[in-house]
């Protein structure tokens, strides 16, 4: 891990808690915060460890997930730019109840703990919108485990392509595409299934003239299709 401390107001207000603040607002909390980079597979942060903060990815990717006894891994969660991770514990300390991993070089803003807290006594608005961030957040990871426990693989994955269309911004060209910038091995951990088991999906995908695939992009060839398998 590097460390940076250079963050700027406008970086600061793409993340959606936090758009609503004024400059003021925005430098007072920049004041606290300190910015980290991590190279690719490096750890921010194991399960148990003791909580100091919340980050803010700026740039890059990173997993949240989970350990099995028997080992075996389960993303909860692929964080993007502007995402927050690690926020829920905020105000009942203990430890990350999570690990957390750096799957591509990434920038990211550390809040730390104490001194956030400090600032949201004095800041109705920033409370606020804590608060409808972590209700968006217990409501994707019910809607996870729901995914995980009633649908199949291909309704999992067909999914997951529309929700990262969405954020790509594509989804109203022609022909809709993400650009994946983490391993077949992530993508199949975090909808629940193995690596082999997606490589034949996308190639039967293919073979539907569904989808198709170049280099790290995957091209929407028939999207109304993508969605009927998604439901």
């Amino acid at each position: 891990m590097k460390n940076d401390q250079n963050i700027s107001v406008e970086a600061l207000r793409n993340f959606p808690t936090f758009s609503e603040l004024t400059r003021n607002q925005l430098e007072q909390i920049i004041s606290i915060c300190k910015v980290h980079t991590y190279k690719k597979n490096e750890t921010i942060f194991y399960d148990g460890d003791n909580y100091k903060g919340f980050y803010i990815l700026l740039n890059g990717s990173i997993k949240i997930y989970k350990l099995s006894y028997d080992g075996k891994e389960l993303i909860l969660h692929l964080i993007k730019p502007s995402e927050s991770f690690a926020d829920v514990p905020l105000f009942e300390g203990g430890g990350y109840p999570v690990n957390a991993q750096a799957i591509a070089d990434s920038v990211l803003v550390f809040v730390p703990q104490k001194e956030f807290i400090q600032l949201i006594k004095n800041n109705s608005t920033l409370c606020l919108n804590m608060l409808v961030g972590f209700a968006k957040k217990m409501r994707l990871l019910t809607q996870k485990v729901e995914d995980l426990s009633t649908k199949g693989v291909s309704n999992r994955f067909t999914k997951f392509l529309l929700d990262e269309i969405k954020k790509s911004g594509t989804d109203k060209l022609p022909e809709p595409f993400i650009r994946l910038n983490i391993s077949k091995k992530n993508i199949a951990s975090y909808i629940g299934t193995i690596k082999d088991t997606l490589s034949r999906l996308l190639k039967k995908l293919q073979n539907e003239k569904i989808i198709r695939i170049s280099g790290k992009s995957i091209f929407i060839l028939d999207l109304s299709k993508l969605k009927e398998l998604a439901k």
